[in-house]
């Protein structure tokens, strides 16, 4: 693929929508085929069997996966994610995506991430032990320049840091909110913006408000028929489809994509040990980065998200190059 060939995305595949994105990047960015090629593909990908012993004796071979994706900027940096439907295509494209957000927040990392197919549900507290540890002694390859985060339940804190987050990009001008999905992020932004005085209602796509917030699930372009709010904030990683995204962006509908939406949690992983309250924290990355972004935006007539991508994967690139590939 050479960087003038942007593949049409209609599937709810996150490689190729994060391929996509990349590609619109690269064009805008007048990066050489070679250049765009090595930042489609990740720097180290592993995958590998892990047994676990359950409680009634027998054993279950459960598959695995850890990818950096690229280490030009710093270790990568990333967590694990433990869900049954997880694949070496989701875990790469949740990598590289990781490298675009710690670039636009100004991080000092490269993206990784790690998987496991499994339902953490379906495993009692000592089986789910076992296979975190399992896992991690399998990637020991991969882990000497990575810093994992073996945990199958998301921190209360980073949850908290992306609902903190998503505060810091609504204007003082936003009334009313829709928060589309389930489970702790869901929770904790109805939960933030309910006190900050924001009048949030729970789970409607297609609710008449100011702002629609993306928790979780895939956005297809039949989805965004029936979404009525002005503007869309991805707090999950790539809910929307490039089609669907197209649609959205063709009714004047603004979107604040995820490299900026959801990355609270990875700027407060990243602080946690600095002084200084969350909220202080992530508006010295959000704030500037956001500032970036729009007047990119405005100053080159792209959409938030394609300026997004331009600004990181420009950095990642100019990276790349200072390091002479």
């Amino acid at each position: 693929m050479t960087v003038t060939e942007i593949p049409t995305v209609s599937s709810a595949k996150p490689l190729a929508s994060a391929q996509h994105h990349l590609a619109e990047a690269a064009r805008f960015l007048a990066l050489d085929e070679g250049l765009h090629h090595l930042l489609a593909t990740p720097r180290r990908s592993l995958t590998v069997s892990v047994p676990v012993r359950r409680e009634d004796g027998r054993i279950d071979v459960i598959e695995g996966y850890r990818v950096q994706h690229n280490l030009s900027r710093g270790p990568a940096k990333g967590g694990v994610r433990f869900h049954p439907g997880t694949d070496l295509d989701e875990v790469t494209a949740l990598a590289m995506g990781l490298t675009w957000k710690c670039a636009l927040a100004g991080l000092p990392y490269g993206g990784a991430k790690g998987g496991v197919a499994v339902d953490p549900a379906s495993l009692s507290e000592r089986e789910l032990e076992r296979l975190t540890r399992r896992y991690t002694h399998e990637i020991q390859p991969l882990i000497g320049r990575d810093m994992p985060v073996p945990t199958q339940r998301q921190r209360p804190d980073l949850t908290e840091a992306v609902a903190l987050g998503v505060r810091v990009l609504l204007t003082d001008n936003t009334r009313t909110v829709a928060v589309h999905g389930e489970g702790a992020v869901a929770t904790a932004i109805v939960t933030t913006l309910g006190a900050a005085g924001f009048v949030v209602r729970r789970d409607a796509l297609n609710a008449d408000a100011d702002v629609l917030v993306l928790t979780q699930g895939t956005i297809t372009a039949h989805d965004a028929t029936e979404v009525r709010a002005p503007m869309v904030v991805e707090a999950a990683n790539g809910p929307i489809t490039p089609e669907a995204d197209a649609l959205l962006t063709g009714r004047g509908c603004v979107v604040v994509p995820d490299l900026l939406a959801n990355a609270g949690g990875t700027i407060a992983s990243h602080s946690e040990w600095t002084v200084g309250d969350l909220g202080s924290r992530l508006r010295a990355h959000l704030e500037p980065a956001f500032r970036a972004v729009t007047a990119l935006s405005r100053e080159q007539g792209l959409t938030l998200r394609q300026a997004a991508y331009a600004i990181a994967v420009g950095r990642v690139a100019d990276a790349c190059q200072s390091r002479s590939i």
